[in-house]
């Protein structure tokens, strides 16, 4: 038999490839709603726009327009809707903003649960019921971490004391709790219509470093002994606040 003809095999070529670049754009776009909030839409817009140009290009090499197109689309929405949450976001913290200037200047009176003491404040301090298991009155202002507390002590059950035997009683008190303690000068001065003696004592106490404002107020019937505190290191910044709400004592018989 003679030789057969052989029909020689066809070359295998290769078929158009889905473009990369607008699978990408496509992830990016569905990222834009699950938590990125610039970066994954402006990703995919300009994913999306550079797979267009390459499939263009491509000669029919690439494939995915629809893709790329989809993800323009779903890019476009996530940048809108990333750019109203950026809008919403900006308004919240204005209006928080706004919130915490209106407590600011707010006047408040917090007082004892017998309605008989009381002390003005801002708007941002709370009453409080932990700080001092002997205190009538307790408040304090997170945000700086400052603290007041009245303690009130009736002359009668401490027989004959003076204003400053009191004070520097309450103070001796004090400063044994403490370590690398120092005080100031006790300055006379007149609260609620009634004498009164304050100083400053700082120390170390429980590892931590502390200055307060210690005030004492003798009403005629009571001492009543106020320490005012905050972390050493923020003293400078509140020491006038401090005063402010011990001078704004007040106290009914």
């Amino acid at each position: 038999m003679g030789d057969e003809a052989t029909t020689p095999p066809l070359p295998q070529v290769a078929g158009p490839r889905t473009s990369a670049v607008a699978m990408f754009s496509l992830i990016f776009g569905v990222f834009s709603f699950v938590g990125c909030i610039l970066f994954a839409p402006i990703a995919g817009v300009i994913c999306g726009h550079v797979a267009h140009s390459k499939i263009r290009k491509s000669g029919g090499a690439l494939v995915g327009k629809a893709i790329a197109t989809a993800a323009l689309i779903v890019s476009y929405l996530g940048l809108a809707y990333s750019a109203l949450g950026v809008v919403f976001l900006v308004d919240m913290i204005k209006a928080d903003r706004e919130r915490v200037h209106d407590l600011e200047i707010k006047r408040q009176e917090i007082t004892s649960d017998d309605g008989k003491l009381k002390v003005t404040t801002s708007g941002l301090w709370v009453k409080r019921t932990d700080l001092n298991q002997n205190a009538a009155l307790q408040a304090s202002r997170k945000d700086k971490e400052i603290y007041v507390i009245v303690i009130p002590e009736a002359k009668s059950t401490i027989g004959n004391m003076t204003l400053a035997q009191h004070h520097l009683l309450t103070r001796a008190h004090m400063l044994q709790k403490m370590n690398n303690s120092s005080t100031t000068i006790p300055l006379a001065l007149n609260i609620d219509g009634h004498p009164a003696l304050q100083d400053e004592v700082s120390g170390t106490q429980n590892g931590t470093t502390l200055t307060f404002l210690h005030t004492t107020v003798d009403d005629g019937e009571t001492f009543h002994q106020i320490p005012a505190w905050t972390l050493k290191s923020r003293w400078a910044a509140n020491q006038s606040e401090l005063a402010e709400v011990t001078n704004s004592f007040h106290s009914e018989k």
